[in-house]
């Protein structure tokens, strides 16, 4: 479907500063959206007793109530942020099969957990997960989804070995510098992704699409959980007038932060409590975004410029 001419100059329209100050929605009373998609993150299954509030075993049936609520609506699609397990590749096989009643596709992105398997698995992930790459961009409607992997340079991707020794040192140097997300459960964009986040987002802007930036590790705002490089992908989403938002999880609790223009929403994670799921639908308008809030997760109305 494509934007209409009045839909592309909303997209394009230049709101108030007062315009972003973000709040609670529901999708009830809003007029159709453009279109509307499921997002989950972290749903962290494990066959594990619980640890503190990390009720692994819940997953599942969590994640089946999520399924029912979001194949119901007919939805196009649905995001999934990183971390679908918690440890162990068998783990997968356990999810996965929750995910066809659904009855459309799932788009996935890698967190770290997703990594926490025996290293003969570590490159069978990706895969496994249905992805067409570690990172990799899709449209829909006129909205172009870039997923990231944010887990590119990392401790914890590959087995031990050169790219891992790389990965130890700039994390010490990232420690250094006094980087917040600089933790071993963290990781950064390499140049190679970075480039190619680059040529896409130029590609996207030339061609007026409206652009949502995914990735497992946030950037905003300033925190132990985020990214060890976030200046460069900040940078990449803000020279750009067509990216409307970073989409993440990671940080359980969830957060959310404003910078020129763009939205930086962290979802919180399914795992949590052993009866109480999280997820969200989005719905995409020509001058903002909805969270319909399900569960733990947050509302929001979030204008778009």
């Amino acid at each position: 479907m494509k934007l209409t001419s009045l839909s592309r100059r909303r997209f394009l329209a230049t709101a108030s500063a007062a315009a972003f100050a973000h709040r609670p929605a529901t999708a009830a009373a809003d007029p159709a959206p453009l279109f509307s998609f499921g997002l989950i993150t972290d749903a962290q299954y494990a066959d594990a007793e619980p640890k503190g509030d990390r009720h692994y075993r819940a997953t599942p049936d969590k994640l089946k109530r999520a399924v029912d609520v979001l194949a119901g609506r007919k939805l196009p699609f649905t995001l999934h942020l990183g971390d679908f397990i918690d440890r162990d590749f068998k783990s997968f096989d356990v999810l996965l099969p929750i995910l066809d009643g659904l009855g459309h596709p799932v788009h996935h992105l890698l967190g770290n957990h997703d990594y926490d398997v025996a290293d003969a698995d570590k490159p069978l992930v990706a895969a496994k997960l249905g992805m067409p790459g570690d990172y990799y961009s899709f449209a829909h409607a006129g909205v172009r989804f870039v997923m990231l992997d944010t887990n590119d340079i990392s401790t914890y991707k590959h087995p031990p070995g050169p790219a891992t020794a790389a990965a130890e040192a700039q994390l010490a140097q990232y420690q250094q510098d006094k980087q917040p997300g600089a933790k071993p459960f963290n990781g950064a964009l390499g140049k190679d992704q970075l480039a190619w986040l680059e040529t896409t987002l130029d590609t996207t802007t030339t061609a007026v699409e409206r652009v949502i930036v995914c990735g497992h590790h946030p950037v905003l705002p300033a925190a132990p959980h985020n990214l060890w490089n976030p200046g460069d992908l900040i940078a990449a989403i803000t020279r750009r007038p067509s990216v409307a938002a970073y989409f993440c999880g990671h940080n359980h609790a969830g957060d959310y932060a404003e910078h020129q223009g763009r939205h930086f929403v962290t979802f919180r994670s399914i795992l949590h409590t052993p009866d109480q799921t999280a997820f969200s639908i989005i719905h995409l308008h020509p001058d903002r975004i909805v969270i319909e809030a399900h569960g733990r997760e947050v509302a929001r109305e979030l204008p778009l410029p």
